[in-house]
């Protein structure tokens, strides 16, 4: 923020937008869109395109957060077909990794994977531990969900020592979570366990609360397979106390079902359907929650159409303005050329040349006041095809009389220069003549 007072409308601004709208994607995805549109139509009118790339994946990222999973891969190639065209490999491999998680959101582990690998090749080529890290533990993550414990424990670990050598702590909570929930579906209990509680400190270290939420409820899990029901009911309320202080309504809906399941087995039905309640509250929340991400989605697709009606809008006009210029001066240089030949007190020009540039003087002018006029004209007609024609052929119809004057004009005084020029040359002819005569 301190960054974008001092900032011009420049490269700088643009970037640093889109890193400030990255900061909000986990707590306010509607400011993490209002930031990266703003970066968005900053990098189009300065014409910056890694800037523009930049600002689709951060668009893309606040559809993510929506559940807008479409939207959110439209984006994302957009992004990343234009950092293919301007190698910006960096760029690629966070598209490439983002691709993923949204084809792994819709459980199409198999094609997340090869996103994640491609992203993963990529880190490595630019020597980026973070991105490396982070491409792992995604990969590990898919492993996890198709089954595959070896590979799912090797990329965890993986993504566990890189971010552990780089001091990546939010990265080295969450591959203990991973390892933890792997040893744990593969029933070795006290593994996960031990795998859970050293990720705690850098759970809280990373602040990252809904993290930390999901951490104790999967500790109570642990203990529930153990058998120590006073550890259960304590990391299962921590859970749910976490969720619901911070807001993760999916993460006190998790928490409640799991306290009803676990008091109904033990049989405390007053516990059970008090936590019952607090299930069907959440669940009720959650819906109406996704019925507002609808509605933000909705509003975030008008808002980016705005943007790209505006680029298209600036790119017409700077074309226009080119086309206007080039018009102007191949005007201005027929102008000079005919006025030249008029001018010319050496020069014998030739009627049909006159006619010729006159025709292409009229053209030039027809195509200036079009270009000139279109976009008013547009607006004023409504875009309707007959209106302009009619409009175009009454501006046709007086420019050809007027074109016609003027050759006509044009013509008489190239008679009357031509005329002199003949007669001055006859006079010298004859005064050379005469002085050539014997006395």
């Amino acid at each position: 923020m301190q960054l974008l007072q001092k900032d011009k409308e420049d490269t700088n601004r643009v970037l640093h937008l889109a890193d400030l709208s990255f900061e909000y994607i986990e707590s306010k995805p509607d400011t993490t869109m209002v930031l990266a549109l703003e970066a968005l139509s900053l990098a189009r009118r300065i014409g910056f395109e890694k800037g523009v790339a930049v600002s689709l994946n951060r668009v893309g990222n606040a559809y993510h957060t929506l559940g807008n999973y479409p939207k959110a891969m439209e984006v994302y190639l957009q992004a990343l077909k234009i950092n293919e065209k301007i190698n910006n490999s960096d760029g690629k491999q966070k598209n490439l990794g983002n691709i993923g998680v949204i084809y792994a959101e819709q459980e199409d582990y198999r094609q997340a994977l090869g996103y994640y690998f491609q992203a993963k090749l990529l880190a490595e080529q630019l020597n980026n531990m973070r991105s490396l890290s982070l491409a792992c533990v995604n990969i590990a993550e898919a492993y996890h969900r198709l089954k595959i414990y070896d590979s799912a424990t090797q990329y965890a670990q993986q993504a566990n020592d890189i971010a552990y050598k780089i001091n990546y702590v939010r990265l080295i909570g969450s591959s203990l979570l991973r390892l933890g929930r792997i040893h744990f579906e593969k029933g070795q209990t006290s593994s996960a366990l031990e795998h859970y509680l050293i990720c705690i400190p850098y759970v809280i270290e990373s602040k990252n609360d809904l993290k930390l939420s999901e951490t104790f409820l999967d500790i109570a899990k642990v203990f529930e397979k153990m058998g120590q029901n006073d550890s259960v009911l304590f990391y299962a309320n921590q859970s749910l106390l976490l969720a619901k202080e911070k807001g993760f309504i999916k993460q006190v809906r998790d928490a409640g079902r799991f306290l009803t399941s676990y008091y109904r087995i033990i049989n405390k039905a007053d516990s059970a359907f008090f936590y019952l309640d607090i299930t069907k509250i959440a669940n009720d929340s959650l819906f109406s929650q996704q019925k507002q991400k609808q509605f933000q989605s909705l509003a975030f697709d008008e808002k980016l159409r705005q943007v790209e009606i505006a680029a298209v809008e600036l790119k017409d006009s700077k074309k226009r303005n080119h086309n206007l210029q080039y018009a102007a001066i191949a005007l201005g240089l027929l102008t000079f050329t005919i006025l030249f030949l008029l001018l010319s007190h050496s020069i014998i020009a030739n009627q049909k040349l006159i006619r010729f540039l006159g025709v292409i003087a009229l053209l030039i002018v027809f195509e200036f006041i079009n270009l000139f006029i279109h976009p008013y004209l547009s607006y004023a007609t409504n875009d309707s095809p007959l209106i302009m024609l009619l409009v175009m052929v009454c501006i046709a119809a007086l420019l050809v009389p007027v074109h016609h004057r003027m050759e006509k004009w044009i013509s008489h005084r190239l008679v009357e220069k031509n005329k002199k020029i003949r007669l001055a040359a006859a006079r010298k002819t004859i005064a050379k003549l005469e002085g050539e005569q014997p006395n």
